[in-house]
Parts: C-alpha cells; structure tokens; sequence
C-alpha cells in the first residue's frame, strides 16, 4: 500500500502546456477520482503517475519514493483501461496469470492468486474460456482481476466502465467500490461521468483545462463549489446561473455585486410559490416528467433560463404559464466575474 504525492507535476507537449502543476497528496488506500470533461488533462496525469508519460516539471513519489525516472515495471502498480486490454488467443487463467508469469512468479503461486481472485470476481467457471466468449461486464472482471493478482501498491483505472451499457456501468461500480475497499489498494480513478466520480470517490479532483479546479470529498465538492466551473460540471441537471437583476430580493451580501457576477442554484432547490413570495418569476416552457421526478424548464422575464426539480409528478402549470419560483438564501452562490464562488454555501 502507498501514498502518492504529486508536487507542481507539469506537462507539455512541446509549447502546449496540457497540465499546469498539480499539488495534491493522496493518502495510504485512498480512492481517488479525477474528473472532467474531454482534453482537461485527466488521463495524461494518470499516464504520468503510471511511467507512460515524461513529467515536465514537478515530481510524483509513491510511498514516499520519487518516480520521476523510474520506469512502469519498476512503480509497483497496476492499470485497467477502457478498451480491457486483454489477449484474445489466451484463456481467462493465462490472460490474468501473464504478469506474474512474466514476473516468474511459482506456478503454485500463481495457481493460488489466480483461483483467490477468480472467485472473488465471480470468475472461476470461466477460467478456460477465451476473452470473445464472454460479456463486456466479464471481460471487465478479467482485465481487474489481472490487475488484482499481481499485488501493487498502487491501482490506476482509465475510463474502466465507457464500454459498458448503463445497467451494467452501475453494477461494476458497486463491485469496484467493494474491491478497493475490501483490498485497501490505493487507487486513482479517471473519469468523464459525473455520477461515476460522485458515487466511487473518497475524495475527488475536478480537473479544467489542465488545472486542478477543486479538490474534495463529492458532497463537499457538489454542496459548495469552488468555481462557476465545478458548479456547473458536477450535477445532473447542473447548477442554474442568473443574473442578481433577475432577482425581487437578494441577501444583504449579494445586492451589490458587479457586472458578470451570476447567482447559482441547485435545481432541488427552487420550488413553485404564490406571487406574493416570488424571487423570480417566468413562463414554463416543458415538462419532463421522469417518474421519481419532474423537471420544469421556464424561461425567466429577462430571457434566461431556469431548470426546477420536483420530486413527484406535476401536472401543472402548463406550457406558457407563468410561474413564480422562490428558494432559501442559505441555497443561493455567487460567482464573480471570473467565476470564483465568493457566498459559498453553508455546510
């Protein structure tokens, strides 16, 4: 088991700057997510950590042991992409024993690792099969397993569930979250998927264009976002963000902010009202009726828009209504200009 400690780690591609020094350091069996949309710099700090990529500037150490100029077999860590990876002309046993036998680890010994996690990957009636007769969820278990069997200090998963369906993607981030924490391994986790970093992080980076925008627990992260940026990635629907001048009445802290300032809101956090205790008012342009729960998409007096969720069915109003929308000040963010949350929300 081991830390890992990234300290002012830079990348560049010739002039292009892709990573612009991340410090973090990550405890003993952490599971870590770094989350972000596509370019942000997420897999290539993950390949950084892993050996495939030269650090620019900066340094990494794992268990307390810079890596710099260490090569991948020497790090003592294990990697499962998003494609599986796996051997096609191999059996399941071969393909999850390769590394040890590479490693010249005791047949006896690889007999045993390879039987122990079979059966905790529910794998041990597929073991003489090849990787085109299984599923993608099996496949997926094979290419963990050949990561699990090999006893790194350190688990490195890029995009590991892209390639599953949705009912499948939500069960193996169960079985996931249940392997780290029953082996204790420490793990960098790298993905796109909001709910995947939400769900199976201890802690997570949202990562932005090369930089590390916040790093924290997920209800920290989605409770008091640090940026415009984080507050709007993170959720599902996203944060709203509307002008103060949309506003009939605004907390004492938040009247007199400047141009390019916007107030965020959760969307489970507006609610329908009478017009006497409106704060924003605006006519619904659809529903989305989901079964647990509604959204109501309105369009505000001053043109911008606003998503409502409601848990339940709502019937009314209808299409071109007008609807009046209040929420509690204790609810309410403001960005500024350059969109920092400077009225974070109380914990």
């Amino acid at each position: 088991m081991a830390s890992i400690d990234f300290r002012g780690v830079q990348k560049s591609f010739g002039k292009t700057e892709v990573v612009h020094g991340i410090d973090v350091a990550i405890k003993d069996g952490e599971l870590i997510v770094i989350v972000g949309p596509s370019g942000c710099g997420k897999s290539t700090l993950l390949r950084m950590v892993a050996g495939l990529e030269t650090i620019t500037s900066g340094e990494i150490a794992i268990a307390g042991v810079r890596v710099n100029e260490l090569e991948p077999m020497d790090r003592n860590i294990a990697m499962v992409f998003q494609n599986y990876a796996l051997y096609p002309h191999m059996t399941v046993f071969d393909n999850m024993a390769y590394g040890l036998k590479i490693a010249r680890t005791p047949k006896a010994e690889i007999l045993q690792r390879v039987t122990t996690v079979a059966k905790m990957l529910q794998l041990e009636d597929y073991l003489q099969r090849k990787p085109r007769e299984l599923s993608g969820g099996q496949r997926q278990r094979v290419a963990m397993g050949r990561a699990i069997v090999r006893k790194p200090q350190v688990f490195l998963f890029d995009e590991p569930l892209s390639n599953l369906d949705a009912k499948l993607r939500v069960q193996m981030r169960l079985e996931i979250k249940g392997l780290q924490q029953q082996l204790g391994v420490t793990s960098l986790y790298v993905t796109h998927d909001q709910v995947e970093a939400m769900t199976l992080a201890d802690r997570m980076i949202v990562m932005n264009a090369g930089r590390a925008e916040q790093i924290g627990a997920p209800l920290e992260v989605y409770a008091r976002p640090a940026t415009r940026f984080v507050a709007g990635f993170i959720g599902s629907p996203p944060m709203n963000f509307v002008s103060p001048s949309a506003f009939t009445s605004l907390p004492e802290t938040m009247r007199q902010s400047g141009p390019g300032f916007a107030i965020g809101m959760r969307p489970e956090h507006l609610t329908l009202c009478d017009a006497a205790r409106a704060r924003l008012t605006g006519k619904l342009q659809h529903l989305e009726a989901l079964g647990a729960e509604t959204l109501l998409h309105l369009t505000l007096d001053n043109g911008e828009l606003l998503t409502i969720r409601h848990y339940g069915n709502v019937t009314s109003p209808g299409a071109g209504e007008e609807c009046f929308v209040t929420c509690a000040d204790e609810d309410l963010c403001l960005f500024d200009a350059d969109g920092r949350c400077v009225v974070p929300e109380p914990t």
